[in-house]
Parts: structure tokens; sequence; C-alpha cells
């Protein structure tokens, strides 16, 4: 093993590894909406540029433009095994989460039926309550919410705990949530469920850019999150436990259920998107690489020790933000503190909008994102959708500065 390696993220390295950087607008942008997309590494726009020009064919077939068209896709598909150290076929692209976990409750009507009931949580994004919600309308099952704490927005396990009962089938919920930014105990509402013969649905999409998951320890029986993130393409990223798998509905046709990474694959994701992945596995052996040295570790562990260094420079950002603003006339959404929570961060002010928030940071060149993110039901519960303007969001990434930072504190200090 390499003994220079660094103890704290490279910000100049990991910042020449994004070609955005280098043109006009994102190199003048301090950019905090990345809850929302981030921008896309290096590695992934080559393999993106190079499949559309040189082989944006049907893949497949026998002739050599088609063979190298199929190679590149495999590629990607082996990425996004290695990065999450599962079997091969537990994995499905799809063209995004909510897409995916539509699927998913499609292929769940197989084990539900009108005497089921099925829990979600009032902290998720609508994408992981609508699917659950209409699969219930269609089958005759109970939705069940798991309700916030009306001033916290956290879920207690406890109440999770009083509502399993033999008639829960499955618990969907976020691993952390798009809002409030808290982490949520899903290792221990996972073992809880699994005594209840229940099985347990994660949306990692606010958390993966952040942490990069073990899935061999969390063992859910089902983990979502969107690669254009995590910067890479706009897919959705599904695992499904075999055994889980075995018991639904394939949602592809019939000539490919053989198939296990197509069993829930009902149409297919653009092909060069799919290539492009492999370019995120590229980013996380020369990032890691070029931090801790050689050293023979599976492509998973690397992406976890990696995504280690990412989530302490954010939460070290994150901090900083946090305590610049403590004195102005705002509302965090959640925790005050970065203990168990992400570098997500949604406010409200006392003297403007959130639109108006938005609107004066544009005004300094930093793009936030403002509304009601798709967590509607969480933001009526808290309060904060009387005027449907619901917050302002500031979203870090490991590519985020302190210089940009503190152009963020000095802008709400201004106003305030």
């Amino acid at each position: 093993m390499n003994t220079t390696a660094h103890h704290d993220l490279d910000i100049d390295y990991v910042r020449s590894c994004f070609p955005c950087f280098s043109e006009p607008l994102a190199s003048k942008t301090a950019f905090f909406e990345n809850a929302g997309g981030t921008y896309v590494v290096g590695p992934v726009l080559d393999r993106l540029f190079k499949f559309y020009q040189s082989n944006k064919v049907q893949p497949y077939y026998p002739s050599d433009i088609a063979h190298a068209a199929g190679e590149q896709m495999d590629a990607g598909r082996k990425a996004m095994d290695d990065l999450f150290g599962m079997p091969e076929g537990t994995i499905t692209l799809g063209p995004s989460t909510t897409q995916n976990i539509n699927t998913l409750a499609l292929a769940c009507t197989a084990i539900v039926d009108s005497k089921s009931e099925i829990i979600v949580t009032e902290q998720d994004h609508e994408a992981n309550i609508g699917a659950w919600e209409r699969l219930c309308q269609r089958t005759g099952a109970k939705l069940r919410l798991w309700e916030v704490d009306e001033v916290t927005g956290e879920l207690e396990l406890a109440k999770l705990e009083s509502m399993l009962n033999s008639s829960v089938k499955i618990v969907c919920m976020t691993h952390s949530s798009n809002i409030i930014g808290s982490i949520n105990p899903i290792e221990e509402v996972i073992e809880l469920c699994r005594s209840n013969g229940t099985r347990v649905l994660i949306d990692g999409v606010s958390f993966v850019p952040h942490q990069w998951p073990n899935l061999s320890i969390f063992q859910p029986d089902a983990y979502c999150f969107s690669t254009y993130k995590t910067y890479a393409t706009h897919l959705g990223v599904m695992y499904t436990a075999r055994d889980f798998a075995e018991e639904l509905d394939p949602q592809c046709h019939y000539f490919n259920t053989e198939y296990p990474e197509k069993r829930f694959d009902g149409a297919g994701p653009d092909h060069a998107a799919i290539a492009a992945l492999a370019g995120l596995a590229e980013y996380f052996e020369q990032s890691h690489l070029h931090h801790f040295g050689t050293g023979r570790l599976s492509l998973k562990k690397k992406a976890i020790q990696l995504s280690g260094l990412m989530h302490k420079h954010e939460s070290n950002l994150c901090e900083v933000l946090l305590e610049g603003i403590t004195d102005l006339p705002l509302r965090i959404i959640g925790r005050d503190s970065m203990k168990w929570r992400e570098a997500n961060i949604s406010l409200i002010s006392e003297k403007h909008s959130p639109q108006q928030l938005c609107e004066s940071l544009a005004r300094n060149n930093i793009a936030a994102g403002y509304g009601n993110f798709y967590a509607i039901r969480l933001l009526n519960k808290l309060g904060l959708m009387e005027k449907e303007e619901g917050v302002l969001r500031i979203s870090f990434a490991h590519y985020n500065t302190r210089e940009e930072v503190m152009r963020v504190v000095t802008a709400l200090q201004d106003l305030h």
C-alpha cells in the first residue's frame, strides 16, 4: 500500500475530474442544487460521447460495430454490479428511480392482496408513496402511513414497531430525507421487519450521493438510487434480492424472463447511458488510487472508502454554512448540526419567500433550488406549504469548496 495516501479529500484533484469547471457558466457558479442532479464526471462523458460517436447502433449483433456497442453496455452493467458488490443479475437499470419503483410496485401484485397492508412514510418523496398507493387501489390492500413528528419531521422507530403485524407485506422508506436530510436507521428497520416477515424497500436517492451504501451489511430486499445524482447519466439503479425477485411478477417481455437483469426492465433505457456508467467505476478507481494509493480492494470497498472522504468533506463544508447562518432569522428544517444528517439543508426565512431567496442567490451566481421537491406530504405536516412555495434547499456535492460555501453565507447574511 502506498503510504503517501491523502487523509482528506483533494478538492483540486476532484474538480479537475469534472470538465464542466472549465466551462464559463459552471466556472462562475457556486452549484448547490446537487440533490436535483450533479455535474457529470469526465470518464462518464468520455464513454457517453464515444458510444454516440463510434457505435450508436442496436447492440449485440455479429457485426463489429454492434459487438463493440454490446461490449460497452456490458461494461456499464458490470460497473454497477462491482460498485455494489452484488451478484450478477440483481441490478436493474431503468430510466429513473421513480420508474423503477413503479415497476417494482406492479411486480408486487404477486404478493399483495386485499388482506395485505403496505407501510410508507410521511417523510418520503412522492415516488415512494404514490406507486404503493396505486397498488393498494388495484388490489384492495390497505396503505398505512408511518407519520413523522410534526415539529422535527423525524421518523420514530417505535411507531413502526407498533404498526407491524402479520398482514404487513411491505415497508417502503427513504434512507435519508430529501428535505430534512436525516439519516434513517434502516438497519434497525430491516431487522425489525425481517422478524415480522415483511419486505423492506429502501430509496437511497438522497443518501448515495453522500455515502456509498454497503448493501451486504444493510441487506435490504430492494434498494434504489439515481446515477444522475452521482455524477453520471440519467438512470435509475435498483438492486433486488434474489429471493424477493423470485416471488414477484416479471415486468419484462415474456422471452426475457430468463435474464435476471431484465426481469423488472419494462422497456430498456438509453444504451449510451448504460455504457457510460463504466466511467463512474473508472472515476472511483482513479480517485481511490489518487487518495489511497495502490491496494488490493474490491471496487465496492474502494467506493465506500472514498465516499468516506467525500462525506467528511461535505459535512465539514455544511458545518461552515450552519455556523455562518446560525444568528440569522432562518429556520433550518431538521437537525441544526451534521450529526446523523447529510449535507442537504432546507430552510425558510422570516423575511423572504423561498423563491425570493433562490432568486437572490442566483443574482450572486449561486445555484440552489426551492419548492416542495416532491415531498408535499412532509411539508404539509410541518406547516410549510401554506403559500405552496415550500423551502429553499442548499444541497452539497464533494466538488463544492469552502469559498463557494462562504459565498452562500455572505449572500444570506446580506439578505438578512
